[in-house]
């Protein structure tokens, strides 16, 4: 993990948006400031089903199991969020404010 004091460089923002899962948890706990895992999952497939213009559903379970195996752990690594995994928490953490004003334009994806 990195320092509180630690600034994250523009290259590690960006990467860290790169991804439209990570984009729409960044967004949604934007908004909620907390959630559950299950929480932000139910999100991320409402969202994704809505801009997937007739796609293969999207899967509940695989949107928990990326979340906890790469989208939460590379943001609680650079401190944007922080994870608490017995109670499967995922909070703001002392980094957000360095991808906030990126996410704070974003809306929910609205259904055509």
């Amino acid at each position: 993990m990195m320092g509180q004091s630690d600034e994250l460089d523009r290259g590690t923002v960006y990467s860290l948006l790169s991804d439209r899962q990570r984009e729409y948890v960044l967004c949604y706990l934007s908004e909620a400031g907390s959630a559950t895992t299950a929480e932000v999952a139910d999100v991320v497939v409402r969202w994704k089903r809505q801009t997937m213009d007739g796609a293969d559903e999207v899967s509940r379970r695989t949107v928990i199991i990326r979340l906890l195996h790469n989208h939460i752990p590379r943001l609680d690594q650079y401190d944007v969020v922080e994870y608490d995994h017995s109670s499967e928490e995922i909070r703001i953490g002392p980094n957000f404010d360095a991808v906030e004003p990126f996410v704070s334009d974003l809306e929910e994806p609205i259904s055509q």
